[in-house]
């Protein structure tokens, strides 16, 4: 019934200007200028107190630090700001009281599941799912609380596929997906999240072609998002076309190294795969240097959750520039 209704078009905004400052906003977070997508979302809170996007919003940022660098999030201003804005969507009007009362349990699910907190994750996911639901029964126009459904049906049906011969457990993934794209043509502001789950889903399902088709609708807006850089490098990669994922790699590689991030982590696996790709198309140059740069980080300190990952892609780095010295060796 209702992906029937969404046929109609009437759209759902927040009321000028603040609806101005979010679109801005969330450019420069899909920019991943993330020091200027937290002033406008500051300048929001100031100019709009009583309402909770500014709050939100500004804990968005801390989260796509998180996932962007892969570094832990600061916790204690995360859940403040969280706080500040599931207070402020108490005091306003249906249906955005529901929707930032669900965005904000949304945003505390993911946290909570990236340190490992399953349960927790689980139970807000739930939570934020219930309240989008609410809405869209009330107005299936409503298409940013689409996308917020529509990964909680994907990734719940997902990790539930091996009980599913239990009567109460359903199959919702064909359901989340077609959400995720009614919400990646229509929503206001959640349109390129959609299509960055679309990416993730694809993936998960290892269906390739859609991953490079959503990657590259993302890199079409924003051609220097590392999330759609990952993803279109990535499906190049698994399909083995090697010549063009090298391609990708580097182009992503350039775009990692101007990122500044606090640690190379991100570096290390791109490079990594750069020198795959590459030597999968028969083409040495400068893999000997990506490595040896590769293999630099050993020392570095990376955050406790990420010391092993690290540590078994230098070693296999080490061992692909062993097997090259041995053939160099070999044909003298």
């Amino acid at each position: 019934m209702i992906l029937a209704s969404a046929a109609a078009h009437a759209q759902w905004r927040l009321e000028q200007p603040l609806h101005a400052l979010l679109v801005h906003g969330i450019d420069h977070i899909l920019k991943q200028e993330y020091e200027q997508a937290d002033s406008v979302f500051r300048l929001a809170t100031v100019r709009f107190p009583d309402h909770p996007a500014g709050y939100l919003y500004r804990a968005a940022v801390l989260q796509a630090i998180m996932i962007d660098f892969d570094v832990p999030i600061d916790r204690e201003k995360f859940d403040s700001l969280l706080q500040k804005g599931k207070s402020a969507a108490e005091e306003i009007s249906p249906p955005w009281n529901k929707y930032f009362l669900g965005t904000a349990d949304g945003y505390d699910a993911v946290e909570r599941v990236e340190r490992g907190d399953w349960l927790g994750g689980v139970r807000k996911g739930m939570s934020s799912a219930s309240k989008f639901e609410d809405i869209i029964e009330q107005d299936s126009s409503f298409y940013d609380a689409y996308v917020g459904i529509g990964t909680y049906y994907y990734w719940r049906s997902r990790k539930t596929e091996y009980i599913r011969w239990l009567p109460f457990v359903k199959d919702d993934r064909e359901l989340g997906i077609r959400l995720l794209k009614i919400g990646a043509d229509r929503s206001e502001y959640n349109r390129f999240a959609a299509m960055s789950a679309l990416v993730s889903i694809y993936l998960d399902m290892e269906q390739y072609g859609n991953v490079e088709e959503w990657s590259k609708r993302g890199l079409q807006a924003y051609p220097e998002n590392r999330i759609f850089l990952w993803g279109k490098a990535t499906a190049l990669d698994r399909q083995h076309r090697s010549g063009e994922a090298g391609v990708a790699y580097a182009a992503l590689l350039e775009n990692i190294l101007s990122a500044h991030a606090p640690h190379p982590y991100n570096e290390i696996v791109c490079r990594l795969n750069l020198v795959k790709s590459k030597m999968a198309s028969n083409d040495t140059t400068d893999v000997v240097t990506h490595l040896e740069k590769l293999i630099s980080y050993e020392a570095c300190s990376f955050p406790a959750s990420m010391q092993s990952r690290a540590k078994g892609k230098i070693d296999e780095a080490r061992k692909l520039l062993a097997t090259l010295e041995h053939r160099r060796t070999a044909t003298k």
